[in-house]
């Protein structure tokens, strides 16, 4: 004769504890919120937007030469990916070397927004005077979403139509 007076059978929980999952996951929230901005190679620039850019032949290539400008005016020189900065008579010098390698390489230039024209407008020649003839200017295309507005510029010296008369009224 058994009996089951005073004896408890334990079951399995069937619940999962989440607390020491949440734990693991906010540490690795962090470790990759402070790392991923170490990561980040290269000068940091903040590119016009175009709405009709055409597309880069791979602009980040090995045999493509880069030139940024940064917001604080400095010029750096670089391809694949390894920049280096310059002053605008290195520049110079860099780019006849570039030249001389492979003149029918593109050559792009990256410029903050912020940058004064002039200050882009000598590079371009620094680049011509050195011999390179392909030169692109890099920009950001401008995506055109819902909603988004377009301003339309009047050609100098185009009338505007006028509306239609209403049937009916003399003048």
């Amino acid at each position: 004769m058994s009996s089951s007076k005073g004896t408890k059978i334990s079951g399995a929980t069937s619940d999962i504890n989440v607390t020491p999952m949440a734990d693991i996951m906010l540490v690795l929230l962090i470790i990759f919120m402070i790392t991923t901005p170490l990561l980040q190679e290269g000068v940091v620039v903040n590119l016009a937007k175009a709405s009709n850019a055409q597309v880069a032949p791979n602009p980040s290539s090995e045999d493509a030469t880069t030139v940024y400008l940064s917001r604080d005016e400095k010029v750096y020189i670089g391809s694949g990916g390894k920049s280096a900065e310059v002053t605008l008579d290195q520049l110079q010098d860099r780019l006849i070397d570039a030249a001389k390698r492979s003149s029918d390489k593109p050559l792009f230039i990256k410029s903050d927004i912020a940058v004064k024209f002039g200050k882009v407008v000598a590079v371009v020649n620094k680049a011509r005077e050195a011999g390179m003839e392909r030169i692109g200017l890099l920009v950001d295309r401008e995506e055109k979403g819902f909603g988004s507005a377009r301003a339309v510029t009047p050609v100098r010296g185009a009338a505007p139509k006028a509306a239609p008369k209403p049937k009916g009224s003399k003048s």
